[in-house]
């Protein structure tokens, strides 16, 4: 199997839904291949936290609001009255408005059923969550690894032409250690089915990691900020690219160091 058939299969062999051949045949291409791994361990850490945290109930009293609603506008009677005898004094009679006509007598109900199953149902991600996800995985497993840096240098001279060559865009690499936030490396990654550049900071004792590839717009939207189990993400555009900033740094101080990166 090549890369992207095996991807193709990582969530099916995470549910074990795959023939005992063809899971081995994935366990035997996982065991030499960096990429796929990559994309295996982002699959797991992405379960887990669905398992652990996408799960959230419906606010207490909405599904009965909306059901109260729904019966209330179901039993409504329709009131059509009879036509009365036409005379030459009367005045022409006007038109029904279309929300009494029979045919539209439980469009409120309907509507409001309609509410309550969208609410009820379970929602897609949206590609941000998808990639917050992506990213906090990545961090993550680079903590728990051991593995921050494949290139370690506080010169941002260093760190950018190493790049080089293994990556098909040059990331943008600044060091802020005037500003409190050296820079102390970077590594490959693998995020959104492609390689990205990882450029690893230091603030006191915390580690920030940077994720960056190429952007496929040049429509530059304002930094935005998300949270994930005590870790804070804020992701903006910059020359080009997709920058992601992900640490357990507090709110404040991670979007003064987005800040600086986008100044510089």
């Amino acid at each position: 199997m090549n890369h992207d058939q095996v991807q193709a299969r990582l969530s099916a062999m995470l549910d074990h839904a795959l023939p005992a051949a063809e899971a081995a045949e994935i366990t035997l291409h996982l065991a030499t291949c960096a990429e796929c791994q990559h994309a295996w361990a982002a699959q797991q850490a992405l379960q887990t936290w669905i398992k652990r945290d996408a799960v959230q109930a419906v606010p207490a009293g909405l599904v009965q609001q909306l059901s109260q609603h729904l019966a209330q506008q179901t039993a409504a009677p329709v009131l059509i009255a009879a036509p009365a005898p036409a005379t030459v004094s009367e005045k022409p009679t006007r038109t029904r408005p279309l929300w009494l006509w029979p045919g539209f007598a439980g469009l409120g109900g309907v509507l409001a059923g309609g509410l309550l199953t969208l609410l009820l149902l379970p929602r897609a991600p949206e590609a941000q969550t998808q990639i917050a996800q992506e990213v906090f995985a990545s961090h993550i497993r680079a903590l728990q690894a051991g593995h921050l840096s494949d290139v370690v240098s506080t010169d941002q001279h260093t760190v950018k032409p190493w790049f080089a060559g293994k990556l098909d865009f040059s990331p943008p690499v600044h060091d802020l250690a005037a500003e409190g936030f050296p820079l102390i490396g970077g590594r490959l990654d693998y995020l959104q089915q492609r390689p990205v550049a990882a450029l690893v900071y230091r603030h006191q004792l915390h580690v920030i990691n940077v994720f960056v590839w190429p952007a496929s717009t040049t429509h530059q939207p304002a930094p935005r900020l998300l949270q994930q189990q005590g870790y804070q993400m804020v992701a903006w555009q910059q020359e080009g690219m997709n920058c992601w900033a992900v640490s357990d740094l507090n709110t404040p101080e991670l979007q003064k160091f987005a800040s600086l990166l986008q100044q510089h």
